[in-house]
């Protein structure tokens, strides 16, 4: 299970950083586009958006 949720981190990580880079300073992960986000990591928004409200799409997020 650990090595699942390791993935979804990688995963959830590398497409809010791709974001990143393309938006700059305007980018805020806690206002991240659901819909754009599950089409760069392949996650549902469904899933992303439970994910979003427990908090853990900062967590996610590499500076």
């Amino acid at each position: 299970m650990e090595e699942k949720h390791n993935d979804l981190t990688e995963i959830i990580a590398h497409a809010l950083n791709e974001m990143k880079r393309e938006m700059g300073e305007k980018f805020n992960p806690d206002k991240v586009n659901l819909a754009e986000l599950e089409r760069r990591a392949g996650i549902s928004r469904a899933k992303l958006r439970r994910i979003k409200k427990s908090g853990f799409i900062s967590a996610f997020y590499v500076h």
